[in-house]
């Protein structure tokens, strides 16, 4: 018999989240994510942004963007 569980440890109402795999992560653990721009290389660019909580799905999105940002998934 097996059962899956989740623990909240810890929930933010009412705030920006993105998904986990719209994130890149460079060598010193800052994120950042790709947007569409049509100047920009590739027809996008990164912006860089500060994360919070993340429940390994969706991300807290602090700063960086704002609601109706689109992003480049990976």
């Amino acid at each position: 018999m097996t059962a899956n569980a989740e623990i909240v440890l810890e929930e933010h109402k009412n705030v920006l989240w993105i998904p986990e795999g719209a994130l890149i992560y460079d060598k010193d653990k800052k994120a950042s994510v790709e947007v569409p721009d049509s100047k920009g290389q590739d027809g996008k660019r990164k912006v860089a942004v500060n994360v919070g909580i993340s429940n390994g799905t969706k991300t807290e999105l602090l700063s960086g963007l704002k609601k109706g940002d689109e992003v480049v998934l990976q």
